[in-house]
């Protein structure tokens, strides 16, 4: 079940909300300097005598000056109904800039106080509305899954990534390796960006069958404290290397290097779209990194150093030459292109915090197999002026208007518009809260 969502962000609910108070006035500058701001319109129906918007706060929200906010020292008006506005000092406004003026003369709230209200109404529905998340965040690690595998290991639990307040399904992808050479094969690590000697490192492989492919599983882990991304390329062969031209319409597909940690795990590239490869063709794959070389903070690749992979070989690239590594091969699963996920039932995983947050998974798929993890993600305050709110805009502009009547933020208009808007809020809020029904299983993320 999706997030209920509106198309309406900050400044389309501080209008509201600040309309219901008689707080508002909104439009775009005809002009400005660094201590004045000029506009026409609506702005010219008040009277500058006394200095009706003396006092009141003065903000540009989008184009030149943005976001910035003064308070208005002085208020003039010409006989073709041109205001200028005087402020202390800012960026001079021009025909791009829009504005808001509230806090009318000195009466009513700041912008900062109605995104504070905003903000409160969204953080009162945290545990009611999410926005649907899902993510691959690795793949399966199972011994003896291939011949020859001896190293008799299987890894049941895996960590939590990031970003989750409930989770709800675990899934494994419905198919087959097309080709692997597994991680429990490995016997040592090669270092990836670490010395100009290994800027990429790469591998060989063949595919049986001619079609789509999505999903590169290689096994990995981080040195240091690694920043930036890190991507795999698929490209065409030459003479058993690289060529350095990617499979065609062949993307590089991307992660965040930073979600690797010290203990090694198959990380999951995910072509979007597939690509399409050629059965019994040599490939390779290339993982390369976006930050310059760095001694300290770097990448391994699982190896394996027995030449057990019949169908490709190891190699490095130092900037200008890929050049082979004879006996080796990295440890790497390749999947075809698939929307087949298939539910673990409920009895098979389970999420708990051993020192840190993890996912026990007990029957797992074969060696290398991407996990997808379902859940929900709650909405968040809001610090910008353009991301929608998914809240129902009723709900958040009632609660907005009672947060800032009832004495929690600022000071309260003394208008007679005070105990109308009030009544209205508390009547609204009466209402039963708008609520999203968790999905069965949901367990809460403590991340």
């Amino acid at each position: 079940m999706a997030a209920p969502s509106i198309a309406s962000a900050r400044p389309a609910l501080r209008v509201r909300i600040a309309d219901r108070l008689d707080d508002n006035i909104n439009g775009t500058a005809s002009g400005g300097t660094a201590t004045t701001m000029t506009d026409t319109g609506d702005i010219a129906r008040l009277p500058t005598s006394p200095g009706s918007l003396v006092g009141s706060e003065l903000s540009i929200i989008t184009g030149t000056g943005s976001v910035e906010s003064a308070h208005v020292t002085a208020h003039s008006k010409t006989a073709d109904g041109v205001v200028t506005l005087t402020v202390p000092t800012w960026t001079a406004p021009d025909g791009t800039s829009t504005y808001e003026v509230h806090n009318l003369g000195a009466r009513g709230f700041t912008k900062s106080q109605y995104d504070a209200s905003i903000n409160a109404a969204i953080d009162s529905m945290v545990d009611r509305y999410f926005t649907d998340t899902d993510s691959i965040p690795w793949g399966v690690e199972v011994a003896g899954s291939s011949a020859g595998e001896n190293q008799g290991f299987t890894r049941h639990e895996y960590p939590m990534p990031t970003g989750y307040n409930y989770l709800w399904g675990v899934d494994y992808l419905g198919v087959t390796a097309a080709t692997r050479n597994s991680f429990s094969l490995s016997d040592t690590y090669r270092a990836m960006g670490d010395a100009t000697a290994r800027t990429r490192l790469w591998q060989g492989f063949q595919v049986s069958q001619t079609g789509f492919y999505e999903y590169f599983a290689l096994a990995l882990n981080e040195v240091g404290t690694t920043t930036g991304t890190i991507s795999i390329q698929v490209q065409t062969n030459s003479s058993g290397i690289p060529s350095g031209t990617q499979v065609t319409d062949s993307p590089s597909a991307t992660i965040t290097g930073s979600t690797l940690d010290g203990r090694t795990r198959y990380v999951v590239f995910r072509f979007d779209p597939p690509i399409f490869l050629t059965g019994a063709t040599q490939y390779h794959i290339v993982l390369l990194r976006s930050n310059a070389v760095d001694s300290v903070n770097y990448y391994r690749w699982a190896e394996d150093d027995d030449n057990s992979y019949s169908s490709g070989t190891a190699g490095t690239y130092d900037g200008t030459t890929y050049t082979a590594v004879s006996g080796s091969d990295f440890c790497f699963a390749v999947f075809a292109a698939s929307s087949l996920w298939i539910p673990y039932s409920r009895r098979h995983w389970e999420y708990r915090q051993v020192g840190a947050d993890f996912i026990r998974l007990g029957l797992l798929p074969p060696d290398g197999t991407p996990i997808r993890l379902r859940g929900g993600s709650a909405i968040a305050e809001v610090s910008d002026e353009t991301t929608n709110i998914p809240i129902d805009v009723h709900y958040v502009e009632a609660f907005a208007i009672n947060y800032l009547l009832s004495g929690r933020v600022g000071k309260s208009s003394p208008d007679d518009y005070r105990a109308g808007a009030l009544i209205w809020a508390q009547n609204y809020l009466a209402r039963p809260r708008p609520t999203r029904s968790l999905p069965p299983n949901s367990v809460h993320v403590y991340v």
